[in-house]
């Protein structure tokens, strides 16, 4: 099963990644270019990847240019696993770890592109059972006083 891959290129900000515009008097909320390029782009390259089904557990390392937040990467990653058709919905990842590193010398003005590499973990259907099971007899539960 082929569960891990490589992206080189430039992490596009989340902070940046949706416009809104009027349109007959009410707020429409969209995906900016730069973005759609990004997502598209990581798309691509998940495509390499095979399908899973089910819950999966992601860990993303990512070796960045700047020092800008992870999570910009959470939502654009998702997206992409999704459009690249290897999750059916990114609801499905269950857990996320992340290993951030910088290049040497980052700043805004360098020229390293962003390293991200992904690996997908399916959660087991034992697992799975095994938290369904624990969520029946949890003290967690809200309780009517």
């Amino acid at each position: 099963m082929n569960n891990s891959c490589i992206w080189k290129g430039k992490v596009q900000s989340v902070n940046r990644w949706h416009g809104a515009m009027c349109i007959k008097g009410k707020a429409r909320i969209y995906e900016t270019p730069a973005y759609k390029k990004f997502k598209t782009s990581l798309a691509a390259t998940f495509k390499n990847l095979d399908k899973v089904s089910g819950y999966v557990d992601l860990q993303v390392t990512v070796v960045l240019s700047s020092r800008a937040d992870t999570g910009n990467i959470d939502k654009p990653t998702g997206d992409a696993l999704e459009l690249a058709g290897v999750l059916e919905n990114d609801k499905f990842i269950r857990n996320i770890a992340y290993y951030r590193h910088y290049h040497p010398n980052s700043g805004a003005k360098n020229k390293f592109e962003d390293i991200l590499m992904i690996e997908l973990t399916k959660v087991s259907e034992e697992e799975l059972e095994t938290i369904e099971h624990q969520k029946k007899y949890d003290d967690f539960n809200v309780r009517k006083i």
